[in-house]
């Protein structure tokens, strides 16, 4: 498999890294999800999806352990990326892990299993 094309985003207060291994899309959010990170976190994840169905990915995994908040046009964006995948003709999943100790966001992400509860899923760590 070859390796991901999409960019690392790194700002004062947030960050995306991106990581291929094996069939697993990996997307590590960190920092602060805030008004200012919405922009290029919707961008980030156009190019994502696009890279998801170019590499046929089966998986693609959200590690938000690292997240301290996420606010509901960075959800927003989440839910866009979850519905435009299946527009793109993929059947992967999308799992979210969460630190179990910030229980803000199990209840945050539980609006995306329930929405799409055969796509996506949350590991609490």
């Amino acid at each position: 498999m070859s390796s991901v094309r999409v960019e690392p985003v790194v700002t004062d207060s947030f960050g995306i890294e991106p990581a291929l291994r094996e069939d697993t899309l990996g997307v590590k959010l960190t920092g602060t999800g805030d008004m200012s990170a919405a922009g290029p976190l919707g961008t980030f994840l156009k190019d994502l999806g696009a890279e998801a169905a170019r590499l046929r990915v089966g998986l693609v995994r959200f590690d938000v352990r690292n997240l301290y908040f996420l606010n509901s046009s960075c959800l927003k964006a989440l839910i866009s990326f979850i519905c435009g995948l299946a527009g793109l003709g993929l059947r992967c999943k999308v799992q979210f892990v969460t630190d179990a100790r910030l229980g803000w966001q199990r209840r945050s992400l539980t609006a995306l299993e329930r929405m799409s509860p055969d796509v996506v899923s949350i590991i609490d760590s």
